[in-house]
């Protein structure tokens, strides 16, 4: 285990040897010494060498920081969770001696990088590792069912990646006998963690979905990159993204604006994204309008069908969230849709294009980590004369 922060309980201990403990507990701390080697590691006879020559920082992201030291990075994620308050874990490279830590970093989750074996709560968070070529790190995932990266899915399929939450809940005691070097989690809190930490598992909140801007929630590949020791390919990957994404905004520049009905109905609840939202953002940049456009709130504002009949429902385009096979399907899921002109012209459009083969879909999975490619796709959609002969990535037209 290659964790500097906390021990796994020890079961039992004889009474000589507990006394010993006991005593030793009760001396002077011994100085600082360094990790145990590794021969992957990074080595200088250079005691104030940098061991960080590439230092990627956040320029979209809202939601976390990274700052370096000579044998350490701090990484601050703002809100690990909605509601929570910032944490702060201090990434170690290996073959370093521990540092001498500031006050406010005592308490600090310690994880030494690059990182050898790492669990993956979130299936947004596999992509990040095939884009730098860190696959061969990852060891566990949440629930394998809902990976659809084809990738991930031959390791699971190989046996080399195993799931640790098959039941919705983390298992504890299979995580502890694994020994990751890190616990990435989906950006909740769970009674599982304390336990984790506790034995010696480092868990890390990750909350990309809690960036509002698509771009944001993309640069979180620079906090893996740190983690595996892939800095450069991070900051190459997430530059190649962000210049896509922004020379494809620049094409419907001057465009008239296209109406859109954007979610579907959930329980009896129709869930408008925000222009605020991460959904608002790309359909706004893919040069689309709607009635929460100028709404500059996070998430989505929650009305009936009535309501989003009387801003949305004239609108040419529906982006709906639903899962249609054909129109039928439209039909049969709510009489009211029929009322839509979007419906009544056969332009309705869902992302379920990439499915994986035990039903994952690739949207929720790529998709957040690449944004450009469903940007991409929406401009198709809306602007259509924009990008002639655009291949869909995410979206499918629902067929008659």
């Amino acid at each position: 285990m290659n964790v500097l922060a906390g021990v796994r309980p020890v079961r039992a201990l004889a009474p000589a040897l507990l006394a010993l403990l006991l005593v030793a507990a009760c001396s002077a701390p011994p100085p600082p010494q360094a990790a145990p080697a590794r021969p992957d590691c990074p080595t200088s006879s250079d005691a104030a060498a940098d061991l960080f020559p590439d230092k990627p920082t956040a320029t979209r992201s809202t939601n976390f920081t990274l700052t370096y030291h000579r044998s350490y990075a701090v990484l601050t994620v703002a809100q690990p969770y909605p509601g929570a308050a910032p944490e702060s874990y201090v990434l170690l490279r290996c073959g370093a001696q521990a540092p001498e830590l500031p006050a406010d970093l005592a308490d600090a989750q310690r994880i030494e990088t690059p990182v050898r074996s790492l669990y993956a709560e979130s299936t947004t968070q596999l992509p990040l590792l095939v884009d730098i070529g860190a696959l061969d790190v990852l060891t566990g995932v949440g629930t394998p069912d809902f990976v659809s990266g084809p990738q991930v899915r031959a390791e699971i399929d190989a046996g080399g990646v195993r799931g640790f939450s098959d039941s919705g809940a983390i298992e504890t005691e299979k995580v502890i006998t694994a020994a990751p070097d890190v616990l990435l989690s989906q950006g909740t809190d769970n009674p599982a963690f304390p336990a984790l930490r506790n034995a010696g598992v480092p868990v890390i909140g990750w909350a990309e979905y809690l960036d509002a801007g698509p771009l944001g929630k993309a640069e979180w590949i620079k906090v893996m990159g740190v983690l595996t020791g892939r800095e450069a390919e991070a900051e190459q990957t997430f530059d190649a993204i962000a210049r896509r994404y922004d020379a494809l905004v620049a094409t419907t520049a001057g465009l008239t604006p296209t109406p859109v009905a954007l979610g579907g109905i959930y329980q009896g609840t129709w869930s408008v994204p925000t222009g605020g939202s991460a959904t608002g953002a790309l359909v706004r940049d893919a040069g689309g309008t709607w009635s929460e456009v100028a709404n500059t709130g996070p998430g989505a504002v929650q009305k009936d069908f009535e309501g989003v009949y009387t801003t949305d429902g004239a609108a040419p385009v529906w982006l709906a969230t639903g899962t249609f096979a054909t129109m039928a399907d439209v039909h049969a899921a709510d009489a009211r849709y029929g009322e839509l002109a979007a419906v009544r012209s056969g332009r309705v459009w869902t992302p379920d294009k990439r499915i994986g083969p035990t039903g994952g879909n690739d949207f929720h999975e790529r998709g957040v980590t690449h944004p450009e490619e469903i940007l991409a796709d929406l401009i198709a959609v809306l602007h259509p004369e924009a990008l002639p002969g655009h291949e869909f990535v995410y979206y499918r037209q629902v067929p008659a």
